[in-house]
């Protein structure tokens, strides 16, 4: 990995993170409890994450790495699996912004199915990146921070995961 690559990502990242926090930070809620709390920062932080990962993609040397991603698994529809994935990530952080900032202004329907489409798309997205990390193929080079082993991209789906079952439990209490 590059410096110069090394130290775009680290900006994005901690760019995002700033941005994050402080809108989490205006929305701070003493009433909250730990759940509420920590879904609201998973929300905006995943949120967040997945629309700089799917811009980042428009960028080289990202854009490059990405193509090399499709290629070398052989994935099907290969102009159709970059949009897809690079439309897909940015939409479903946009969906948990727009969770995240439009709280009070949607109706619990609305809130329940976009939380609902942001987890099914972060899981397909998450799913087929697994299954590029662990092709043979698939060299470390052209994988995210140049990891073979899908530890980040599991992390996500993880962290995906216990956000909607944060959101599940409040929406029972």
């Amino acid at each position: 990995m590059s410096t110069s690559q090394l130290i775009l990502e680290l900006s994005l990242i901690g760019t995002m993170l700033l941005l994050t926090g402080i809108y989490l930070i205006r929305g701070y809620d003493k009433a909250d409890s730990a759940s509420t709390k920590v879904h609201k920062i998973l929300t905006g932080l995943l949120g967040a994450f997945m629309v700089m990962a799917g811009t980042v993609k428009f960028f080289d040397p990202f854009t490059t790495m990405f193509l090399n991603q499709i290629a070398l698994s052989e994935l099907p529809f290969p102009t159709l699996s970059r949009w897809a994935g690079q439309l897909g990530e940015i939409f479903a952080g946009l969906l948990l912004l727009v969770l995240m900032v439009g709280r009070n202004m949607l109706s619990t329907p609305t809130k329940d199915r976009v939380m609902q489409l942001s987890t099914l798309l972060t899981t397909a997205i998450m799913v087929v990146a697994v299954y590029v990390h662990l092709l043979p193929n698939v060299p470390a080079e052209v994988l995210p921070l140049q990891s073979k082993p899908p530890v980040m991209t599991l992390v996500i789906l993880a962290l995906a995961w216990l956000n909607a079952l944060l959101y599940t439990r409040d929406r029972q209490k």
